[in-house]
């Protein structure tokens, strides 16, 4: 018989206490673990994720616009124009279209950057959720192991194709032209009808 009127679950509440206690100390020790797995992804890492595209894409061009400055001037002796003024706006527009795609190259490079920052953090907002639903550190120390590899991994990169393909469009027609003395050059590189070949 309890004396006093007093209610006596049998140590129940103490139970789930304790038991609440432990599992947050579980959900304490996940996120200590995911913060720890996460923080390789520093600034150091997102400035990589630039380089990487950088040094994928700047090589492409430079032996792009090699080639095509090479085509370029053959055609230009072929002609009779190599000292002409065509051929100083033709090299000049040629360099300039290479300044456009070194931009577009830079831009592309921090758009990479920008989406593994963006993928890094969903996947640390979704263990951190998983490790408040689960509560077993050994788990989460598992899940994010494997998704720190996979964020490591590096993207598919689309190769830069035919940058400077129109470099010498309309070429033989304006030295025809010069020939004859009625050669009217406008001052642009390409064709406009072709003139748009963007990174993606």
């Amino acid at each position: 018989m309890c004396l006093g009127g007093g209610y006596n679950d049998g140590g129940a509440a103490d139970r789930r206490r304790q038991a609440e206690l432990e599992r947050q100390a579980k959900i304490d020790e996940g996120r200590a673990i995911i913060d720890d797995t996460f923080s390789q992804f520093d600034d150091e890492f997102y400035d990589q994720q630039t380089k990487n595209y950088l040094d994928f894409a700047t090589p492409q061009l430079t032996d792009q616009f090699n080639e095509a400055a090479k085509k370029l001037t053959l055609q230009l002796a072929d002609a009779g124009l190599l000292n002409s003024s065509i051929a100083a706006e033709k090299r000049g527009a040629l360099d300039k279209r290479k300044g456009t795609f070194e931009r577009q190259i830079a831009d592309k490079a921090k758009q990479f950057s920008n989406k593994s920052l963006q993928n890094i953090e969903a996947a640390k907002s979704d263990l951190m959720n998983q490790n408040m639903n689960l509560a077993n550190p050994s788990l989460v120390a598992s899940q994010a192991a494997t998704r720190a590899e996979l964020l490591n991994q590096l993207p598919v990169y689309e190769p830069l194709i035919d940058l400077f393909a129109s470099a010498t469009e309309g070429l033989a027609t304006q030295a025809d032209l010069e020939r004859r003395g009625k050669a009217r050059y406008p001052n642009l590189l390409f064709n406009t009808s072709n003139q748009s070949r963007i990174i993606s």
